[in-house]
This record gives C-alpha cells, structure tokens and sequence, in this order.
C-alpha cells in the first residue's frame, strides 16, 4: 500500500502547485537520474515524494550497479589473489630447481624480485586510465589489453618450463607480472567510477556503505583465490607443474570477460580529464605529499605494517617442523595444506559479514579488532610447542583459524579504508597504485627480516637427500612473532589511529 499512498500525496502535492509544479522530466532528473534539491517548499514536497516512490518500488531506481553484481566487477582480484598465491608457493620454487640445477634457492629470490618489480608499474598504469578515453569507457581497455597479454605470457611461461628455457622463463615471467598489474590497477580503481559520478572518495552515506560491501566483496575473492590456488597445487601435484599455467589462462580469460560485461562504463571520448600525461605528473604518481595528503599516507603506512606481519607465514614450513617435530615430509605437506586451507575458508566466510559491519561500527574500529586477533594468533604459535604431545597440534589449527579471522576481517576493510581516505589531487587508480605497493613492501621486508632473525637462532644443519636443511631454535621464533607479529600490528593500530578523515 506503500506506493499507492505516496503517489496520491504526490498528486496532491501538484494539484496544489497547479500545471507549473511539476517540471519537464529532463528538468526534475539532474545528471545522477535522481531529483536534485530544491528551494520552494512544494518543490522539496515533490523531491520527497519521489524518492520516497523509488524507495517502495512505485518509480524506477537510478541505474547504478546492483549490489549483488559487486561480486562480478570485482572478480578479477580472485584471479590475481590465485596467480600469485599459487606462483609464490608452489611453481616458482619447483621451477627455480628445474631450470636452473643447483641454484634453485638463489634463482626463487630473483623470481620473487621480478614480481616484486613489476608492482612499480601500478601508480603509472592507475595515472594512464584514469585520463584514458576510449569507448569502452577507461577501465575496460586496460583490464582487456593487461588480461589477454597475461594469457600470452602465461603460455610462454608454460612453454618456457616444457622445454627448459631459463632466460625465456625469466623474460616471460616479468612479462606476465606487468601484464597483471596493469589490468589490476585498473580494476582497482572501477569500484569508484561505478558507485559514484566522477569517481574519488565516497560522497554520502550510501556512497560509503557500497564502498563497505566493494571492500567486503574484494576480501572474499582474495581469499577464495588464495584457496583455489592451494586446491589446484593439491589436484595437480602428481601432475608435471606447467600444467597450473594452462589453470590461470583459463581463470583469466573467464574473470576479464565476467568483470567487462559486469562493468558497463560509459564512454569517455568527451572527457575533460582526457588530457595528455606530463613528464612531472609521471614522477608525481610515486610520491604523497605528507601534509596534503596525511590520511591516505597513515592508510598505507599501515598496510606496509600488515603485510609485514603476514609474512611469517612464509616460515610456517619452518615452524611445523622444527616446533612439532615432524620429519615425514608427506605429513608436514599435509598439515601445513590443511592450516591453509582452514585460514583462507575462514577468511572467505568472514569477509563480507566483517565488511559491512564497518558500514556500522566503522573502518578503524573492525581494524582495530582484526589486529587484536592478529596478535592472538603469533601469541597461539608461540604457545603451542610449550604444550605437550598432540595438543601442540590442535592450538597451531586453532592459531590458523584465529589467523583466517583476523586477516579475513582487515582485508575487507582494507579497500573500503583507502577508498574514505584518497588523497585530493590525485586520480583514483593513481592512488591504489601507491596502495598496492605499500603492500609489496610489506610482503618484502617481512621475509628479510623474519629470515635474519631466524639465521642468528641457528641451531643445526643436516644433509636430507641432496639438500643441506637448517634447523632453528625456539627462540628464534619466538623473536620473530613478537617483533614481526605482534608489535607490526600494534604499529598498524597506531598507524590507523592517526587517520582522522573517517571513524
């Protein structure tokens, strides 16, 4: 009945302003397809009466993206959450040792260094589409050209692996990277265009809730991307390695093709902003200004923070064996497999309840509490090898589980934090271009320093098979998850503190 009264008001409200009340649709409609505000009093009566008849259904909403389609245009983060995740743990590694005999370990640094590399190229590519004009819009062309250029790689990286092609291998490898980050970066910055006219911070209230379920839908596709990858190295480990490239092709191909129909952005061949990109504004994309631009560097400085805290899970391997004394390699696959997985199925699930209860609560206090669980977590790991027998076990799971909580609450107020915060004066995938790699440089740091620690805590060297293995004293984990666990998050939390932007 909702509708049918509200439209009786609404013809009251003309009968009496009389024939002129009412003006031309093209008039009532401003450019956003909803009333703009008015000065007269019957003229606000009007304004009133009409969203309240697009809210019960009586008139047509404003064509922005339906919320459950979020799901789609965000869908090209799982597949870059895959390709990475399965390329650091499992392909890099085996194909260091394949194509490069005897200096497999050294050659996994260089891959690593490449990826790392690549990441540079975000700020700039953000900067290009966002003056990019074309007809498919400005995200579109990049998210195609860096997605079917990643294909190409990819099937070169595979190539390169069949017949034992070092260099080639090498040059694709760097490739691909690029490839990927240039579609990312791109897609990083499609969420904005879409939920608000010109794109830029959230504008209102509703503009800051999509950005709450953008950010909660984003975290889920990084989680369930990172799972993918794990079930994809279990489904293919009898199976020769280059059979994953053929995997991501394919994920590729089917998340750019998903994300460009989910997209429908309008063309920018007439758009003020398509102007020519400077040398000065080239070196400006790598840089913040502290003063003009304080929340958004406070958001990065505190996502170099997490993600130097996450990167003790690269020693997890390490841990497992030393701490719980496991020597059978099959079941220290299987255990650290089954930690993995139990964490990204968490993360996944707790994603986007988390994201839209920052809608709620706000952005800094759910980081607050996923930072709080964060350092439960390397407290549990420190715990467990001090508990007897299988329990040791079952606390480790347990600090997995706290760990897909915590991370799978941060991400998915991650997006949504930096969306509050970009910096005035700089484009929107400009921006999450400087956002990504402060994450690298978090994912980059945290190895070195946790694998310094570890080495000054040496205990033992064995030869098992061909390979010298390096044991490591407890103490040395200990020192690593305090030092790069704990107190990276409590620096996160002050980091996130001193952004005074959002709540």
């Amino acid at each position: 009945l909702k509708p049918i009264f509200t439209l009786m008001n609404l013809e009251n409200v003309l009968s009496q302003g009389g024939s002129n009340a009412l003006p031309a649709k093209e008039k009532m409609l401003g450019e956003d397809g909803h009333v703009p505000l008015a000065t007269s009093s019957c003229s606000k009566q009007l304004v009133q009466a009409y969203h309240t008849c697009q809210e019960a259904g009586a008139l047509p909403a404003s064509q922005k993206v339906v919320q459950h389609r979020w799901a789609e245009v965000t869908l090209f983060q799982f597949v870059y959450s895959m390709i990475n995740t399965g390329m650091g743990l499992c392909v890099l590694p085996q194909e260091a040792d394949r194509l490069n005999s005897g200096a497999g370990s050294l050659w996994v640094g260089i891959y690593l260094a490449v990826c790392g590399a690549a990441q540079l190229i975000c700020p700039l590519a953000g900067k290009f589409s966002d003056r990019h004009a074309s007809s498919w819009g400005r995200r579109r062309p990049f998210i195609a050209t860096g997605s079917i250029l990643s294909i190409i790689a990819l099937f070169f990286l595979r190539q390169a692996s069949i017949e034992g092609w070092p260099m080639t291998y090498l040059f694709a490898l760097l490739v691909a990277q690029i490839s990927l980050n240039l579609a990312f970066s791109a897609h990083n910055g499609l969420p904005a265009d879409l939920y608000s006219d010109g794109g830029g911070s959230p504008k209102d209230t509703q503009e800051r809730d999509t950005a709450g379920v953008v950010s909660a839908f984003v975290a889920m596709h990084t989680f369930l991307g990172s799972l993918f990858a794990v079930l994809i190295i279990i489904a293919t480990h009898e199976m020769p390695v280059h059979v994953q490239y053929t995997c991501y092709m394919a994920a590729t191909a089917v998340a750019c093709t998903v994300v460009c129909q989910a997209a429908n952005e309008e063309s920018t061949l007439h758009a003020e902003n398509a102007e020519p990109i400077t040398a000065a504004e080239v070196c400006g994309s790598f840089t913040l200004d502290p003063s003009a631009h304080e929340d958004f560097l406070w958001v990065c400085i505190g996502r170099l923070f997490y993600y130097v805290s996450t990167s003790v899970t690269v020693f997890l391997y390490y841990y497992l064996r030393d701490n719980l004394q496991i020597d059978d390699e099959a079941e220290l696959r299987i255990k650290l497999a089954s930690l993995m997985i139990a964490a990204q199925v968490v993360g996944a699930t707790i994603s986007v309840p988390a994201g839209r209860s920052s809608n709620v609560f706000g952005r800094k206090p759910v980081i607050y509490l996923a930072c709080s669980i964060m350092s439960v977590t390397f407290l549990l790991y420190i715990w467990a090898p001090l508990v007897p027998g299988d329990l040791r076990w079952h606390l480790v799971l347990s600090a997995g589980l706290c760990y897909g909580l915590g991370s799978g609450i941060y991400v998915s107020v991650d997006y949504a934090l930096a969306l509050d915060c970009l910096p005035q004066g700089k484009t929107t995938a400009e921006a999450f271009g400087l956002w990504g790699v402060a994450g690298f440089c978090g994912c980059t740091a945290g190895p070195v320093v946790s694998g310094l620690l570890l080495a000054a805590n040496q205990v033992s060297t064995e030869k098992h098979m061909h390979t010298v293995v390096s044991h490591y004293a407890y103490t040395g984990y200990v020192v690593v998850m305090l030092l790069v666990g704990v107190s990276m998050n409590i620096f996160v939390v002050g980091a996130t503190h001193m952004i005074k932007g959002t709540k």
